[in-house]
Order: C-alpha cells, then sequence, then structure tokens
C-alpha cells in the first residue's frame, strides 16, 4: 500500500540522511578546532564535516515531511499524539541545524580560511580568537541537543 511505501521511504530517508547529519555534527568542532592547531587532516575532515551537516541537514527535511504524508495517508496516525510530538521534535531539531549549528560552524570554517570564497563574507563568517572556545562549547552543546531529540523521536515512532 502506499503507506507501507512512505514508511519505507521515511526510514530510509532516517537512515540515510540523519545518520551522516548527527554524527558529522557532534564529530566537527573536534575537528575544528584540531584544524586550527595546524592539522590539515583535521582542516580535510573539518570541511568534509560542514558540507555534511549542511547538505544532509537540508536533505533530512524530507524525514518529517514523509511522516506528514504517512499520517495523510492513513487516518489512524492522526489520532496519536506521539506522531504529532515527533513531528514537533523534528521542526525543533531543524530550526537548531539551520539557525544555531550550521551557522556557528561557517564561523569556524571561515576563521579558518576553508570556506569556498564564493560562500565566504569576511564580514560575518569569522570568529574572533576569545570566541573559540565559547563557540565549540556551545556547537557541542547544540549538537547533543540535536542528536537527543531524534533519539526522543525514535522512541516515539515505537510507542
Amino acid at each position: 500500500s502506499m503507506t507501507t511505501i512512505l514508511i519505507a521511504l521515511h526510514v530510509l530517508a532516517a537512515v540515510l540522511f540523519l545518520g551522516p547529519v548527527t554524527v558529522a555534527v557532534s564529530s566537527f568542532h573536534a575537528q575544528a578546532l584540531k584544524a586550527r592547531g595546524g592539522d590539515t587532516r583535521a582542516a580535510g575532515a573539518a570541511t568534509v564535516l560542514h558540507k555534511l551537516t549542511s547538505t544532509y541537514g537540508m536533505l533530512a527535511a524530507i524525514v518529517p515531511l514523509l511522516g506528514v504524508a504517512i499520517m495523510m495517508t492513513d487516518g489512524a496516525y492522526w489520532k496519536q499524539g506521539q506522531f504529532h510530538a515527533a513531528i514537533a521534535l523534528a521542526v525543533i531539531a531543524w530550526v537548531i541545524l539551520l539557525l544555531l549549528i550550521i551557522p556557528r560552524q561557517k564561523k569556524m570554517m571561515g576563521s579558518l580560511g576553508l570556506l569556498d570564497p564564493a560562500d565566504h563574507d569576511p564580514e560575518t563568517d569569522v570568529l574572533s580568537e576569545e570566541k573559540w572556545a565559547k563557540t565549540k562549547s556551545q556547537l557541542s552543546m547544540f549538537g547533543g541537543i540535536f542528536s537527543l531529540l531524534w533519539v526522543v523521536m525514535f522512541v516515539l515512532m515505537f510507542l
């Protein structure tokens, strides 16, 4: 049935996009800090992790959209509050990613000189010396919240 196909796509999208973006978000700041210390391998890793965060972060929007599509094709899901809660948490996670995580990663990347010149705004995409530690801890905290929200959503799917 259409619902079965949508559920399969929903799970597949979660595995393909949310897994990598969650790993990238939780690993980026450590690599960026090593890169700041002159580690060229870490600079390469930070670049890949930032691209994964941005690209897969956008693609991850497919997951809650498919969730809504499932709810629309099978009315039984509309009556179950945990699915409404999961979609709300997905929106919150996405807002955290777009407004709190990606911009801070971009500032670190700009400060390291690792942004594509077309994507780099020297006015905004840079961190002052004293903001590095604070930004690293913010990325760690927001990344932890982002990951925790996906774990809670995963649990909600199986209640």
